[in-house]
């Protein structure tokens, strides 16, 4: 029977609301906390400066992501598919707690700068990968699964530039792309479960890539809004 006469629904799907909304919440909550420390004088000036400034994400990093491990931990009488999904969020959210870790011993004076950046970077492109390959079905789902893994992608890319060339520019895209991240985890899992969508339907899959556009436009412009703000209160935007 051909694909796009067979309706996928929300109960189809081997993933949870929940599964989407607390990563996704988990990296907006670290891009705005970026962001916030930005406005500072200073901020971004240094190309010595880790990824982390204060101790506050780092911890973040570590207990956020083991939270989201206990809540995935399988269950009794899950199947096969749904523990491959949920073992497959447990390795991302450990892969990001390792990178609180990392963050912790820099800010102890352990690592120098370029570890802090890689292992962001390495984390990222975990994630990716394994996003992609959570896109079991095809239709809206698969689609909104390798959205997120593209984005991921994107993510990892900027932080491995920041490593060799640490620069206000680079630093405020990392921030709006890992909102994106986050937002478009938020919105994937409306879309996915609240939307009442036929998740198969192909008129369903341009729609969800029209709203991550428009999610990426209107980030970019709060994003940049954010930028012309914090060089008008003092923090430095060269490069």
């Amino acid at each position: 029977m051909n694909h796009d006469m067979m309706a996928v629904t929300a109960a189809d799907l081997y993933s949870t609301f929940e599964g989407h909304v607390l990563p996704g919440s988990m990296f907006i909550l670290w891009a705005l906390v970026w962001i916030g420390q930005n406005f500072r004088a200073g901020a971004l000036d240094s190309p010595s400066r880790a990824l982390e400034s204060s101790l506050f994400v780092p911890v973040l990093k570590v207990v956020l992501p083991l939270i989201g491990v206990w809540v995935e931990i399988p269950g009794e009488g899950w199947g096969p598919t749904t523990t491959l999904m949920s073992l497959q969020h447990v390795t991302m959210y450990s892969a990001f707690a390792l990178t609180g870790i990392i963050d912790l011993l820099a800010h102890r004076g352990l690592l120098s700068r370029s570890p802090t950046f890689v292992g962001y970077a390495l984390a990222q492109l975990n994630a990716g990968w394994l996003f992609w390959g959570h896109a079991i079905h095809e239709g809206v789902d698969g689609s909104v699964h390798r959205i997120l893994a593209s984005v991921f992608f994107v993510v990892a890319g900027l932080g491995a530039l920041e490593v060799f060339r640490p620069t206000a520019g680079l630093a405020w895209l990392r921030m709006g792309a890992q909102l994106v991240l986050g937002g478009w985890f938020i919105l994937g899992a409306w879309i996915l479960y609240l939307s009442g969508w036929d998740l198969s339907a192909s008129y369903n899959v341009g729609r969800a890539s029209m709203y991550f556009s428009w999610m990426v436009m209107g980030i970019a412009s709060a994003v940049l809004a954010a930028r012309i703000l914090a060089d008008r209160r003092g923090a430095p935007v060269a490069g």
